[in-house]
Order: C-alpha cells, then structure tokens, then sequence
C-alpha cells in the first residue's frame, strides 16, 4: 500500500470520528443543533470526496509499485450479474411491501419494524432523502447501496456501505465483500483481501464472496494457490448463474495450471 493511500484510510477515519462525535457535542451543550447540522454536512462531504478518491484510484507515490489490476470493460459489465448471484447464492431477503406512497413518508418506520418496502417503486433519490431523515437505518442504507454496486455506481455506493461498517458498527457480511470487490477494483489488492475475508469469516457459506476472494488473490496479490479453494466452493452450488460457472470455471483451471 501506499503512504499516500494510507493517509487517506487515516483521513477517512478521522472524517468518520469526527461524525460520531456531533451527537455527543450537542448532548453536551458544546455546540448548538444549527452548527451540529452544519459540521455533518461538512463531514459527511469531506469523507465522501476522500471514499471516492480511494475508490477511484489508484493512488501511487511510489514508482516501483506494481500497477493496479487491469479491470476489462467485460469484468465491470459484469458486476451486476455479480449482484445478481450474490442474491442467489446467500439467499437473501428481499423485503417487499407496497406502501402505495409516492412519497417518504412511513418508509423508514416499514423498514425498521422489520416490514417490507417494494423498493422497486422507490428512486434513488427518494431513498437517499429517507437516508438523510433517518441515517442509522442500516437495512435502507444498505438496500440503498446494493442498488448503487449494481449500477456500477461505487463511489456511492461505497459511501453508504462505509457508514454501516464504520459508524453503524453492523457488520455486515455482503457489504464487507462488496467493498472488498471495489477496494480491488481501485488497486488496493491487499486491503481488498481483509474485507472479503471477513465477510467469510462472519458468513462462511459466502456465496459471491468465494469469487471477490478468488480473483483478488490471484489477479491482485499473485496468489493462484490461494485461488483453488474458494472457486471450488463457488462451484459447488447447484443454482450457479451460468455465465459466472464458465468464467469460475476458467479461471480454476488457469489457477491449478500456475506454477
């Protein structure tokens, strides 16, 4: 890694503190409600410029840094279908319950009560304006970030998946890998790993998971061996999208074929 992407991890961990610590300053009486929304504005844009920065990479300092990974248009293009298996593979929860609104309101109470919202018929925007009114709601927030991943929209998305992990402390497995695919994406190949390897650890039947980890191992840190067992395990699930068992299954055979 970096010094330079090393003082913007530092940088975003500062922005993240500085956020946590607005509600405790207005208990306080240290400051009043009108600076309190001034600062998370100030902090919130602050740490979304350095995520985007960080994501957007790479950020080299050092010429004798290997270049980052080369991303093929065809690997983006297929970080929806990616998405789409995730959802398949670890089976998650689609919540869904028509609220017939075409505005906010009740959304946030839906959502936090355990119901579901067809979030079908909610925009982006709509979502992001409940986010903003309600931002310690994790499952909006990361709905709101999967739609983003899937877009190919990262820095957004990465934004929304930071929040949950850092300020919300809700560790939550499919977003720890889905960072972990775009921190590889960006060329920190060496962060990227700890990210998905903890989303294992939390959820070992990881699904998606078990190829973030494959490809960062092997395209990013030079590690084919390490390749092996997590494309094995991606291929023993029966309901396998097919396009990703073909490209699962090359890319097992060109890691059991590396010296």
């Amino acid at each position: 890694m970096t010094l330079e992407r090393m003082r913007l991890q530092e940088r975003i961990a500062q922005a993240e503190r500085d956020l946590e610590e607005i509600d405790g300053q207005v208990a306080n009486g240290e400051i009043d409600a009108e600076t309190a929304q001034r600062l998370r504005a100030r902090y919130e844009n602050e740490r979304a410029g350095l995520l985007e920065t960080l994501a957007n990479g790479p950020v080299v300092d050092d010429p004798e840094e290997p270049a980052p990974p080369v991303v093929t248009p065809r690997r983006l293009a297929g970080a929806a279908i990616l998405v789409i298996a995730a959802a398949v593979l670890t089976f998650a929860v689609v919540q869904t319950v028509g609220s017939g609104e075409s505005g906010t309101e009740g959304i946030a109470d839906e959502v936090a009560s355990g119901q579901g919202v067809n979030l079908d018929d909610i925009s982006n925007e709509q979502m992001e304006q409940v986010v903003a009114e309600n931002p310690d709601i994790a499952p909006m927030r990361l709905a709101l970030a999967d739609r983003y991943f899937s877009e190919g929209e990262f820095s957004n998305a990465l934004t929304h998946y930071m929040y949950v992990l850092d300020t919300l402390q809700v560790q939550d497995p499919a977003a720890l890998a889905n960072v972990g695919w775009m921190t590889y994406l960006s060329g920190a190949s060496d962060v990227a790993v700890s990210f998905v390897e903890q989303s294992l650890d939390i959820q070992p039947d990881g699904g998606i998971a078990f190829w973030y980890l494959a490809n960062i191992r092997f395209r990013g840190l030079g590690d084919p061996a390490g390749a092996v067992e997590p494309l094995q395990r991606l291929l023993e699930y029966e309901n396998l999208p097919e396009d990703l068992r073909v490209e699962a299954e090359a890319l097992l055979a060109e890691a059991e074929a590396a010296p």
